[in-house]
């Protein structure tokens, strides 16, 4: 069966960097930010400018590729698993970490509108210091 393919990306041309920062984010479990990324990434592409970075961010983002998760010392943090999941973000390192613990349907379940409506996505970010940095205090 061929894979069908939303409209935002049949508009787009096919980009090596663009293909080459998905994989990336699909790799890491860090939920970079575009600087990260193109920190990462300069050295194997060196045509990539961190402002093609953020526009392929975006591009992603429109397609439903990736998400932004949070953002940490005002930048955004990107994370290539887009279903409803929790995050952990550490005041003092500014690491985000997956909660996979956390059951984002029973939050959904919690929030009743008592309206009719009905809670369709999360975007669950948790806050506090990480185990690295409390032993480190």
């Amino acid at each position: 069966m061929a894979e069908t393919v939303n409209a935002a990306e049949k508009k787009l041309r096919h980009s090596k960097q663009r293909d080459r920062i998905y994989e990336y984010l699909c790799a890491s479990r860090e939920h970079p930010s575009a600087e990260m990324i193109y920190d990462f990434l300069k050295g194997e592409l060196p045509n990539l400018s961190l402002g093609t970075v953020y526009r392929n961010l975006s591009q992603l983002e429109q397609m439903g590729k990736v998400v932004r998760v949070t953002s940490v010392d005002n930048r955004e943090r990107y994370d290539a698993i887009c279903r409803d999941h929790a995050h952990f973000v550490c005041s003092g390192c500014g690491r985000v970490i997956d909660l996979d613990g956390v059951d984002v349907d029973a939050v959904k379940a919690l929030c009743n509108l008592n309206d009719g409506s009905s809670v369709k996505m999360i975007h669950l970010v948790l806050g506090g210091v990480c185990s690295d940095c409390s032993h480190s205090e």
